[in-house]
């Protein structure tokens, strides 16, 4: 998987474990049946050369601790910083959301350079005008062999709310993909990836 080895993954429930390897991961540790951290421990007693962080405010602190030497954490997301479900509704929830900003880590840069650690972070919605370079970075690698693709589930933009209660129920695996439609009423095709789909595309 992209050379890196061996890759460790983390799911939140046993019946994605499988997924999670035929992903290529070499090891999976099902937290709902153990203690994350317990067990990365375990896995990787020198720590881990890079760590992908989507959690947020729940794991980063830990995931930067668990690095080894030069190990870079990678932050992608703040899934647990959010309200879900039907609390989004909820006032408390969202008083809840600022005590768990107020929580979070701050990484010093001389504490990383002391540690011989980095945090580096990204936000996939800012990369429009790099979207082809990404793109095609990703099919190339698709093509070789380097990722393997996840599972994607596609419903009509008609089903937006059905897909946001699919992803805030934890349940699912892969991706979802809602279909949009062009001007004329065609679906647009997706001519690198070969799809016929314009994807709106919702993190699993």
């Amino acid at each position: 998987l992209l050379d890196l080895a061996p890759v460790f993954g983390v799911v939140g429930r046993v019946d994605k474990v499988e997924s999670a390897r035929a992903l290529g991961c070499d090891v999976v540790i099902d937290k709902s049946g153990e203690d994350l951290w317990e067990a990365a421990g375990k896995a990787a007693p020198k720590g881990y050369g890079a760590v992908m962080d989507s959690n947020g405010v729940s794991t980063l602190q830990a995931s930067y601790d668990h690095l080894g030497l030069t190990g870079r954490l990678i932050v992608f997301g703040f899934h647990t910083n959010l309200p879900m479900g039907n609390d989004v509704l909820d006032p408390l929830e969202w008083i809840r959301m600022a005590f768990k900003q107020a929580r979070m880590p701050r990484f010093h840069p001389m504490e990383m350079g002391n540690d011989n650690k980095a945090v580096l972070a990204f936000n996939l919605s800012f990369f429009a005008d790099e979207s082809k370079v990404v793109e095609s970075k990703i099919c190339c690698w698709l093509r070789d062999g380097k990722l393997r693709c996840p599972r994607v589930e596609k419903l009509p933009m008609e089903e937006v709310c059905r897909a946001h209660e699919m992803i805030q129920s934890g349940k699912t695996v892969g991706k979802l993909v809602l279909k949009t439609k062009n001007a004329t009423g065609d679906y647009f095709r997706s001519g690198s990836l070969g799809m016929q789909d314009s994807i709106y595309s919702t993190a699993s």
